[in-house]
C-alpha cells in the first residue's frame, strides 16, 4: 500500500515487536528522507498489532494482506511488493 503497511511477524526469542517496528520505522523514514528530500514525520507514532491465535486466523490475515492492494488498485493484476518471506 502507498500509505500503510501490513506484516505478519513472529519475533525471534529475545526480540520484542515494539523494537522491530521501531527499527522498521526508523530505517524507512531515514531512507525516504535521504532519497526524496522528505522532511518531518513519515510514520504515525502508534501501530496496531494483533496476536494470531490459530492457523485459521493466520491464513485469514495473510489472505487479507495479499488481497488488500487490489482494493486500492483493481486494474493491477500483479503486485511485486506482496509476497511471502521466511
Amino acid at each position: 500500500m502507498n500509505d500503510h503497511v501490513h506484516a505478519l511477524v513472529k519475533p525471534l526469542p529475545g526480540f520484542e515487536l515494539s523494537q522491530i517496528v521501531h527499527s522498521w520505522k526508523s530505517y524507512t523514514a531515514n531512507r525516504l528522507q535521504r532519497l526524496f528530500g522528505r522532511k518531518g514525520t513519515v510514520w504515525q507514532k502508534d501501530y496496531f498489532d494483533r496476536i494470531i491465535v490459530s492457523w485459521k486466523v493466520f491464513m485469514q490475515k495473510a489472505e487479507y494482506i495479499v488481497n488488500n492492494p487490489q482494493k486500492r488498485w483493481p486494474d493491477i493484476e500483479h503486485y511485486e511488493w506482496v509476497g511471502w518471506w521466511h
